[in-house]
């Protein structure tokens, strides 16, 4: 008797679990069914054709490729048609490094004839516009020594060049050093024990600046062959600086300039670039400069 009746609750338990599980399993249907119909909500939009997404996205990203092109790739805008034939093309990676590299060669040959001869045939004798090198056999040198790859023949031809290199900076030391020399007799000239040299051509009447005080000036500074190299009057604005801002020459002279002075400066090489000179100025140059104190604060 007492087994029936445990046999008969454990029948209705079972039951009763089932019936829960039931219950259960049919909530997370509905629940299923309702997150399911919501994320259907999500999307709204119709997709685009391939074709046209393509076409678009082309025509959106065109205008950041052409400034890329023009600004970082040095694209001229009126050879654009030539960059659209060149990315139309449908080459292999070995066809484009070989254009690469033809195009590297035109660009060097270009900056060759724009900079880099005009350099040469200037520290050589002188003068940029000179045709002391000789353009073809110059271009023959490059390529035989890209080809050959010889050391010797590389210190070699460095031993030439520096050759004549040495004999002109020995023109302009001789040039230089006569041309100051002959100013030095001049009557009106006044030679320091520095070795910079002045001429007075307006007396001014006010205070002296020190190595404390900025100083406002006109000026043009010329080569002895009266190249201009330097001009705050072409540019027709003063320039502001410490005495001790400049060149020694500078410095010297305008610690004994009043402010109204108006002298003409020749600052020999040691007091102004030396023996090496700059981007405009040839080693061993004597500056000569018209210097205006307009304002000493």
């Amino acid at each position: 008797m007492k087994t029936k009746i445990i046999l008969t609750c454990c029948l209705l338990a079972g039951l009763s679990l089932t019936a829960t599980a039931q219950r259960r399993g049919n909530r997370r249907a509905s629940t299923q069914q309702s997150a399911t119909a919501a994320l259907d909500t999500i999307i709204k939009e119709k997709p685009v054709p391939a074709d046209s997404f393509s076409t678009a996205a082309g025509i959106m990203l065109a205008p950041s490729l052409k400034a890329y092109a023009t600004q970082n790739l040095s694209v001229d805008p009126a050879y654009m048609s030539d960059f659209i034939e060149g990315l139309r093309a449908n080459v292999d990676e070995a066809y484009a490094k070989k254009m690469n590299a033809y195009n590297a060669g035109l660009t060097i040959g270009l900056q060759n004839k724009d900079n880099v001869i005009p350099g040469l045939n200037r520290s050589a004798t002188g003068k940029a516009d000179s045709s002391f090198v000789i353009i073809p056999l110059f271009v023959e040198g490059l390529v035989s020594g890209l080809s050959l790859n010889d050391q010797d023949a590389t210190n070699a031809a460095r031993a030439t060049v520096e050759r004549q290199m040495a004999y002109q900076n020995q023109v302009y030391h001789y040039a230089n050093t006569r041309y100051l020399m002959e100013n030095a007799g001049k009557e009106d000239v006044v030679t320091l024990p520095s070795g910079l040299q002045y001429r007075i051509i307006e007396r001014g009447q006010g205070v002296v600046a020190t190595d404390t005080n900025t100083v406002e000036v006109h000026y043009e500074g010329k080569l002895i062959d009266g190249t201009v190299f330097d001009s705050s009057y072409q540019r027709g604005k003063p320039a502001e600086f410490k005495p001790t801002q400049v060149i020694k020459g500078w410095t010297e002279a305008l610690q004994m300039m009043p402010e109204g002075s108006t002298w003409e400066l020749c600052i020999p090489y040691n007091l102004a670039y030396g023996e090496q000179g700059n981007r405009d100025i040839p080693p061993f140059s004597t500056l000569v400069f018209k210097v205006q104190v307009v304002k000493v604060k």
